[in-house]
């Protein structure tokens, strides 16, 4: 969006969602700033928006591959839900970070080929006494790998949400979905009208955000942004021009 990086833009009022006092610990516990809601309009809403198209319930199975910084806050969401979740990675210090987020299960798949993710998952499952249909699988990779796995995982009557995107091809046997009886669904972004339902759970701490965010003063940020689209950084970064709590005046930046 052109002025997208400015210190103000002119945006319509009916896509933008109402921030309480952050100053007021009551409606605010877990002591976020305006910087760290930042994240919600993207990495956040995303995949609750995916979420809540799958029509994940209490008890159901979420299983998330690729925990980055989209799939990441899609674990918490799931867990803030009540389903039981499966992290799949190849990154073992992002699965790790997600132990104590929502993640009962994680799968490294830099250690396991398909065959052993699946075997996994449907070993979990059956702990835990959920069928298939009962499945929400989120491609949030973004990879061809991740996505051909997110395919392959899909069981009778599985839904599988489409949120990481390649430009890269993918080979798939389309016909799965009709001899599963299964749902592919694709989503890109969500509306702003179900941001206050994401804020709510951040301010709340149903989802953490800090751990996860990176923060990159402007100086730092527009020299480094073209190496972070050929390599994302995990955790997500944040550019912070705007002045902090307690932090002193603002600062323009160069």
């Amino acid at each position: 969006m052109h002025g997208g990086f400015a210190s103000h833009v002119v945006v319509p009022a009916r896509g933008l969602c109402p921030v309480p006092n952050l100053d007021d610990p009551q409606t605010n516990p877990a002591g976020l700033d305006l910087a760290s809601l930042s994240v919600i309009a993207d990495a956040v809403s995303t995949p609750y928006s995916a979420i809540l198209r799958s029509g994940l319930e209490a008890g159901d199975l979420a299983v998330f591959v690729g925990v980055g910084g989209v799939g990441g806050y899609g674990v918490q969401l799931a867990a803030a839900k009540g389903a039981h979740v499966v992290a799949i990675d190849v990154d073992a210090q992002k699965l790790e970070a997600l132990s104590h987020c929502g993640a009962e299960l994680r799968l490294s798949a830099s250690e396991l080929d398909f065959r052993g993710l699946k075997s996994a998952v449907r070993a979990f499952a059956q702990d835990h006494s959920i069928p298939t249909w009962r499945w929400r699988i989120f491609e949030t990779s973004g990879s061809p790998v991740g996505q051909a796995t997110s395919f392959g995982l899909m069981g009778k009557g599985s839904f599988l949400g489409v949120v990481g995107y390649t430009p890269k091809k993918v080979e798939l046997r389309l016909s799965n979905v009709m001899a599963l009886d299964a749902t592919v669904r694709g989503n890109w972004g969500c509306l702003p009208e179900l941001y206050p339902e994401i804020l709510e759970l951040a301010l709340v701490g149903q989802v953490t955000l800090e751990p996860f965010i990176e923060r990159r003063p402007s100086s730092v940020f527009y020299p480094r942004w073209p190496w972070a689209l050929s390599a994302p950084p995990s955790p997500r970064s944040v550019r912070t021009s705007l002045r902090q709590r307690g932090k002193g005046p603002r600062k323009r930046s160069p």
